[in-house]
């Protein structure tokens, strides 16, 4: 006598396993640094007549004193400093194409997941890491550094960036931005100190608040991890940043969409505007994300490059 068992059944009235109604998102960074306060956002350039924004930095209000002058003798003229940043935006972009079967058979209610409406919605965190990397990669172009090459990160070091801030009249909460070896070895070197300082790790309200990255408050810096800081010295090294609100600002720009282009989808609260093309042909879908950004050193005195060894 045979028995209906699973064996007999598979592959025909059962299946050797079936996808669930949701998805798991795979390990990655998705902290969107860029959005910190010591960032400053310039806006948004459509509408300027141009694709470039100058930033005037005067040295007014307290950068010129005053000066004793003898009774009836004239005051000389001063000329307060001035200098300009600019901050160029450029196109940001990022493309999937999807066949029609793909679309349809998608288990996820609505589309989301990997379908069109998933595929778009994740254009606005593309955008936002894409922003990230280009903020920390302007490290590498700070005129003040602590660190040497091959050294793990201390808390001598994070001190030492701290002076040099402090050092050029720097006030405010200041913000660091280090790669997860870096915050790790700064962690371990935590573990010997003694005394008054301390470290205060972030809430899940100040995580929901700030964003994924942030790490707490160690001496009154915020402290934030990132993979995007840039690699130095051959990949030995990381180049991580502490700075100042004014020391690093971006700009950005939203395309306009077209009417009768094709679909168009805005993810909530981005700067992106997603385009569906068609190849009929094909019977696929190209879903198309673009942005416009720029980032820019707008005060380099403000900033100091955090050098450390990228590996244990």
């Amino acid at each position: 006598m045979a028995n209906i068992d699973f064996a007999a059944l598979s592959g025909n009235a059962r299946l050797a396993a079936i996808l669930h109604k949701t998805i798991e998102m795979k390990l990655a960074d998705r902290a969107e640094l860029y959005k910190a306060p010591q960032f400053t956002n310039f806006g948004s350039l459509n509408g300027s007549g141009s694709s470039a924004l100058q930033v005037p930095v005067i040295g007014l209000a307290g950068t010129d004193l005053m000066a004793a002058v003898g009774d009836g003798s004239p005051v000389s003229e001063t000329l307060p400093s001035r200098a300009a940043a600019t901050i160029t935006i450029a196109r940001q972009a990022l493309r999937y194409d999807i066949t029609d079967l793909a679309n349809l058979t998608n288990p996820i209610a609505g589309g989301m997941g990997v379908g069109i409406e998933g595929l778009a919605e994740s254009m606005a965190i593309a955008f936002g890491m894409r922003m990230t990397q280009m903020v920390t990669a302007l490290s590498s172009g700070l005129s003040q550094s602590v660190g040497s090459t091959g050294v793990a990160l201390t808390v001598s070091t994070f001190f030492d960036a701290i002076y040099k801030l402090q050092l050029q009249s720097n006030d405010g909460t200041f913000a660091c931005v280090l790669a997860p070896q870096q915050i790790n070895h700064l962690i371990n070197s935590l573990r010997s100190e003694t005394g008054p300082g301390q470290y205060v790790a972030a809430t899940q309200d100040q995580i929901a608040a700030k964003g994924q990255g942030f790490r707490g408050n160690l001496f009154g810096v915020d402290l934030y991890v990132s993979s995007t800081p840039p690699t130095v010295n051959a990949g030995a090294d990381r180049l991580g940043m502490m700075v100042a609100t004014g020391c690093i600002g971006y700009a950005t720009g939203t395309p306009a969409p077209i009417q009768g282009a094709g679909g168009i989808i805005v993810p909530a609260g981005s700067q992106v505007v997603v385009e569906l093309e068609r190849d009929a042909a094909s019977g696929l879908t190209k879903v198309i994300g673009n942005a416009f950004a720029g980032v820019a050193e707008i005060q380099d005195l403000k900033g100091v490059g955090v050098l450390s060894k990228a590996t244990p």
